[in-house]
């Protein structure tokens, strides 16, 4: 059987625009961040401040590993691809989780008060990268079980009988 090009390639484009916009989205908190980290003078607060500048790292080690080509890598590629968006939805919850900690009580002896645009943007964007990293794990799970299908399912061979 011979599978559909256009809904192959569609569903390919549809996969890597997703993951494309789910980098941008990661890079787009870990700015905010590091914004936040030296123009709020964040970094003067005990352990928040270290956890501003960690969010900005960890939001551009995940944004670059979902640019990388790893699809080029046999067998791995595409596993490596997803566990990179799995990585980066986790990231997002835990930031919002921690902000909304910080709003409601105390992070370490940390609290935020008040819903400034930095804050809003952040949540916009974290919200919004787990939503497009999501699709795009579901548009991979799919795709990879649809290719195990094709290459699992062929016909079974014809043995004579008697």
């Amino acid at each position: 059987m011979v599978p559909d090009p256009t809904t192959t390639t569609g569903t390919a484009a549809a996969s890597r625009s997703l993951r494309y916009l789910g980098a941008l989205l990661l890079f787009a908190v870990g700015a905010l961040h590091l914004d936040q980290y030296f123009s709020d003078y964040y970094q003067v607060i005990p352990v928040i401040g270290p956890l501003f500048a960690a969010n900005f790292a960890v939001a551009v080690l995940l944004g670059l590993a979902l640019l990388a080509p790893l699809e080029r890598i046999p067998r791995v590629g595409h596993p490596l691809l997803v566990l990179a968006a799995l990585g980066g939805i986790g990231f997002a919850a835990g930031v919002i989780i921690g902000l909304e900690l910080s709003e409601t009580g105390t992070l370490f002896g940390f609290h935020e008060d008040g819903y400034r645009l930095a804050i809003v943007l952040s949540l916009i964007f974290e919200a919004a990268a787990i939503v497009v990293l999501t699709a795009f794990v579901i548009l991979e799970a799919k795709a990879g079980r649809r290719g195990l299908r094709q290459r699992t399912v062929s016909p079974a061979p014809v043995l004579p009988l008697g």
